[in-house]
């Protein structure tokens, strides 16, 4: 699913790390719980998306793209999302 527009509450936040991909491509990304009335789903930021988010920020995602990972449904802000603190 694509062109995903979603306020969001951060509930936890893990460490950036670097990762490659398959075509060789090395990129940062930090994955962030979060939430809004519907529930939980995670918030994966690719790169110069990351932004110092602390526990309690609301942020607004504009056309995120969600995906599954190892069974588990992610809004992912990538090349051409945005993503602010509200």
């Amino acid at each position: 699913m694509s062109n995903v527009n979603i306020k969001v509450k951060v509930v936890s936040k893990a460490e950036v790390q670097r990762v490659t991909t398959g075509r060789g491509i090395e990129h940062e990304i930090q994955e962030l719980r979060v939430e809004d009335e519907t529930g939980p789903i995670t918030l994966v930021l690719w790169d110069d998306k990351i932004l110092p988010f602390e526990v309690g920020d609301l942020s607004q995602i504009e056309n995120g793209f969600v995906t599954s990972f190892k069974g588990d449904w992610r809004i992912n802000v990538g090349k051409y999302s945005e993503i602010t603190k509200v």
